[in-house]
């Protein structure tokens, strides 16, 4: 799906949170703008004043967010609250999104698999089993699109037929390697990629640590091979429980003397995966969405 009207609106999102870095204030300063067709330097000043930018800074940051937009030649759809693709958003705000694929996957059943970087024999048992528990029960897995546990579940869930939400730490046709960039247009052809990075924003390490609040937000449901303590995926599943979510962790991890923080967790309300049959308490309802026709299809 490809919706050149939405560029201009995400463009200019794009270009007063990059000035501001708080994005409810660049969605409603966007939102008020009359007429972003005919965007003007005296817009852009008024935009200025709120933020404490001159009109000239805030004109020539949408200039040239809009002219990334115009170059971007992958099919894509740009999400606003108002779409009724949009997922529920519980902790931090994203009020742009970029997806690419199938997006009547944002209403399935769906649970986020994340883990460590490089897992143990251990852990990558416990993530087999989990896809293709979840494969085999229709579920949707969701995974942060990293080498590790993420890559691991997604290549098993693409293997075994299930549908795949992939969130990104890159732009849309970004990608951190050859391999990458092969799994996302399998994942394109047949799943949904989540990005809520611009076309063309340079991709720094720490915008790992965004996507992450990205995914936590939009995450009901998770589930935690393995992860060492103070590991970057307790950032998902802490924000996940916190929020009121269902989060699931591998008792394996329970077994690991150096592992403190998968118990402390238990304490806390996390559920415990030791078979099978104890993955069907994260999975969560499917969600009913009247879709919005759909002109370029």
């Amino acid at each position: 799906m490809f919706y050149p009207s939405d560029k201009p609106e995400a463009a200019l999102y794009e270009a007063i949170y990059s000035l501001s870095q708080d994005s409810s204030e660049a969605f409603s300063l966007m939102r008020a703008v009359p007429d972003i067709s005919s965007f003007s330097l005296s817009d852009a000043g008024v935009i200025g004043d709120v933020i404490g930018k001159s009109a000239e800074n805030v004109f020539s940051r949408y200039s040239d967010y809009l002219a990334c937009f115009s170059r971007d030649a992958m099919p894509y759809s740009i999400l606003f609250p108002e779409s009724c693709y949009f997922p529920e958003e519980k902790g931090d705000y994203f009020p742009v999104i970029y997806a690419s694929g199938n997006m009547k996957l944002l209403s399935s059943q769906r649970v986020t698999i994340i883990g460590m970087p490089r897992p143990s024999m251990q852990g990558k048992t416990d993530t087999a089993k989990a896809v293709s528990y979840f494969a085999e029960h229709g579920v949707t897995i969701a995974v942060p699109l990293d080498s590790g546990v993420g890559l691991l579940a997604t290549k098993l869930a693409l293997k075994a037929g299930a549908p795949v939400i992939a969130f990104l730490s890159t732009p849309l046709s970004g990608a951190e390697s050859d391999e990458m960039m092969e799994i996302q247009a399998e994942i394109f052809a047949n799943g949904l990629l989540l990005s809520i990075f611009p076309p063309f924003q340079k991709s720094e390490r720490w915008h790992v640590m965004i996507r992450n609040r990205f995914i936590a937000s939009v995450s009901s449901s998770v589930f935690l091979a393995e992860e060492k303590d103070g590991g970057p995926a307790w950032s998902i599943f802490d924000k996940v429980l916190l929020n009121g979510g269902r989060a699931m962790l591998s008792s394996s991890m329970l077994e690991v003397p150096s592992y403190k923080w998968a118990r402390m967790r238990l304490e806390s309300g996390a559920l415990s995966y030791s078979s099978a049959s104890d993955l069907r308490r994260i999975i969560p309802k499917a969600i009913h969405i009247s879709e919005e026709p759909d002109l370029f299809s």
